[in-house]
């Protein structure tokens, strides 16, 4: 068998390894914050010609919105659960393999090329929580970028490059501005550094630049540690990347500059055009893209937390590339800075490995950036030089993407470490190889082994959390969200708050935004203006549209995330408003099911679907009663089933059947009132269609479980309800 065939069915191995990891883990999870969900109605919304921030509420910009509706019309496909999650599988493995792909095109190592593939999918873990996340389609796009440019400037094809990353990165700040702009940024300053009239100054205008912009834009933060270092972060490792800039001959003139400026603006125009024929209005537009993402830092902040030696570690970067200025041509330098980088992979490794206890993302965040100026700077005229500067400038820019939140944007903003460490390693391990000692001829063969061994462990690793998620669970059964599988406090929970939206409301709001139940009972939102920290993100004025409609609909319900809202509130960021005011003095629980509370009107009650409860039987200490409250359609009842949840897996606790216990039916009214005497019921005659209080009376014990699920079973065994018994 060829070397060839070797490496293309090695690649084709790992690329499949990780897509059925990421398929397994995709349709496994599901967070109570809910982004995927206000993100999917935003999108069908939009889709049904609500105007983009005149009507429909978003946080992102309107490509990703043009871009979702025009996937939407040419396929027919709504958006469901279901969707949201293959696009973000699509998205996540791209990313990786275009990072794959980028190494090999540069260096033709299959160990670095597969190490890339695996760790960076790896690093890019939290897509997991974030189905249709703009983020995600962000990371794509990133890494097109990345790779493009990086194709064209091994090329020379200046102008190709100019236009592409002028209309990339117009195109992605009307996703995301932050992110966008960034990208911008990049390609300018790439170019500021090759352009003819700026071969002396060009450098100290972008540090000087650069120095001030994270400044700018932290301003509203820079109390806090964690943002301070940060920009301090940003600064020293931009600092790093210029010191080591040698661009290899002026390209970027007049020309070109023009392709990059007529690219972006053309894009810009384009894409704006496109939104105002749509519906929104100018001041909407502008509101939407510049004024709301302003307003951020302000509305809610999430904090990193920087590692050991984060701060030391950014300052021995930035000495290897001042010392570069004046040894950069000196061998022995030379040598110890790729001695170097092989440390720096060295102690990468230990993170995907597990052997420390810090995350892939919070390693790159923590020290990664900060090597970007010493993992660019040339150690011998390679084709790899200029492309390792274009992603040096790219990574540290992204660095961005984590303020004001450094939750999920931390690893879609630093995954470009990867790559660049890779080509960094690859060109360190050449300089060493070349050494006459015979020691460092076995130089390349170790490093291959060692990151070809992570790249399996870490595939390896990702297909077994898959496939154990993917068995132990319970299918959600949900409309447009079948398939997905979850713990079973979490299906069950989210089926019965379903239930009970079905059939108690006609209009839906949730408490912070979980719009996933919107989609899944199809109940319509207040109004289109919906956003999952409603009380902070929404104008007043869209806030008293959303109180007019709750006013005039008496069945309108609440679905209330106790576990998200205690955290808001425990941190600082409580519900306030007119709009919160009306909410907590005009609605109550009803129930709660496992953290999901129901609520309802002030004075109104409801039969509470798919519930039960376990206690002594009245006048019969001896005896138990399980009540199930149950919408039924005239099945037959020959068990009951009785399961404590938990995981790897339920456990049977007892089965109730004609052998030891006696049942009764009570009809009962939407307020959950009893419309006539409990009636003895025979096992496997059918049941009333309609809500009903079933009752099962035994002698037996259940033992100290708190988290039991009683199951209907048919005569045929198949299981015809299911009730979360609440103790």
């Amino acid at each position: 068998m060829s070397k060839r065939v070797l490496q293309v069915g090695a690649g084709i191995a790992l690329a499949a390894a990780l897509a059925l990891a990421g398929y397994w883990l995709l349709f496994s999870v599901f967070m109570v914050y809910d982004d995927e969900g206000y993100v999917l109605i935003s999108l069908k919304n939009f889709a049904a010609g609500g105007a983009l921030y005149d009507q429909v509420y978003s946080q992102y910009g309107p490509f990703f919105f043009l871009v979702g509706d025009a996937l939407h019309r040419l396929t027919g496909l709504a958006w469901t659960n279901t969707l949201a999650r293959w696009i973000t599988l699509l998205n996540w493995w791209g990313t990786a393999t275009i990072c794959a792909w980028l190494v090999w095109r540069f260096t033709r190592s299959l160990a670095l090329t597969l190490f890339t593939g695996a760790v960076v999918f790896a690093y890019l873990w939290i897509m997991v929580n974030e189905p249709m996340h703009p983020g995600g389609w962000l990371g794509l796009v990133v890494a097109l970028l990345a790779w493009g440019g990086a194709e064209a400037l091994a090329s020379s094809r200046w102008q190709l490059f100019a236009a592409a990353a002028g209309a990339t990165g117009a195109a992605a700040a009307l996703i995301k501005i932050n992110v966008g702009g960034c990208l911008w940024l990049a390609a300018a300053a790439w170019l500021l550094l090759h352009t003819p009239a700026a071969a002396r100054w060009g450098r100290w205008i972008l540090a000087l630049l650069f120095a001030c912009l994270p400044f700018a834009l932290m301003h509203p933060l820079l109390a806090a540690p964690w943002v301070r270092l940060l920009a301090l972060t940003f600064v020293v490792a931009m600092l790093g990347v210029l010191l080591v800039a040698r661009p290899v001959a002026p390209v970027a003139r007049g020309r070109v500059w023009l392709v990059f400026l007529g690219a972006s603006a053309l894009a810009t125009a384009m894409i704006c055009g496109l939104t105002l024929t749509r519906g929104t209005s100018l001041a909407g537009l502008f509101t939407g893209i510049i004024l709301d993402p302003l307003k951020h830092p302000g509305v809610f902040s999430f904090g990193f937390a920087w590692r050991v030696g984060a701060a030391p570690s950014l300052l021995v970067g930035l000495a290897v590339c001042l010392l570069s200025v004046r040894w950069g041509e000196d061998e022995r330098f030379r040598r110890g800075v790729a001695w170097i980088r092989l440390g720096l992979l060295a102690a990468a490794l230990l993170s995907p490995l597990k052997l420390i206890p810090t995350g892939l993302a919070a390693f790159g965040m923590s020290y990664g950036v900060g090597a970007a100026g010493l993992l660019a700077l040339p150690l011998r005229r390679t084709a790899t030089a200029p492309v390792r500067l274009w992603l040096a400038l790219m990574l540290v820019l992204q660095l961005l993407h984590a303020f004001p939140i450094a939750g999920s944007q931390i690893n879609w903003g630093t995954f470009l470490w990867i790559p660049l460490l890779a080509l960094g390693v690859e060109e360190a391990v050449v300089v060493l190889a070349e050494q006459p000692r015979r020691q460092f001829r076995w130089l390349r063969w170790a490093a291959n082994g060692v990151v070809l061994a992570v790249a399996i462990v870490v595939a390896g690793r990702l297909v077994r959390a898959g496939w154990g998620n993917h068995q132990n669970g319970e299918p959600l059964r949900l409309p447009g969200a079948e398939d997905i599988i979850l713990p079973d406090d979490t299906s069950f929970a989210l089926r019965i708050m379903t239930e009970n939206a079905r059939a108690h409301g006609n209009l839906l709001f949730s408490l912070p935004g979980v719009f996933s139940f919107n989609l899944w009972s199809g109940l319509p939102t207040p109004t289109l203006a919906n956003a999952t920290h409603w009380f902070s993100l929404l104008s007043p004025r869209q806030q008293d549209a959303i109180l007019a409609r709750l006013d005039l609909s008496p069945q309108a319900c609440l679905i209330v995330q106790m576990d998200t809202l205690n955290y808001l509130v425990d941190h600082g960021f409580p519900p306030r408003g007119k709009l919160a005011d009306y909410v907590f003095q005009t609605f109550q629980p009803a129930f709660e099911v496992d953290h999901y509370a129901f609520w309802v009107r002030r004075g109104r009650s409801v039969a509470p679907l798919s519930t039960g409860t376990l206690r002594p039987n009245a006048g019969a200490p001896v005896k138990q009663r399980l009540e199930l409250v149950l919408a039924t359609a005239g099945d037959r009842v020959a068990m009951i089933e009785l399961w404590e949840m938990g995981r790897p897996a339920r456990s049977h606790r007892l089965t109730l059947s004609a052998a030891n216990a006696t049942l009764d039916v009570t009809p009962v009214a939407p307020t959950g009132d009893p419309l006539g005497a409990p009636q003895a019921l025979a096992w496997s005659t059918p049941l009333p269609s309609r809500m009903i209080r079933l009752s099962a009376t035994f002698h037996g014990e259940v033992g100290a479980a708190e988290r039991l699920l009683a199951f209907v079973i048919d005569p045929q065994g198949r299981r015809i309800a299911a009730a979360r018994v609440l103790r």
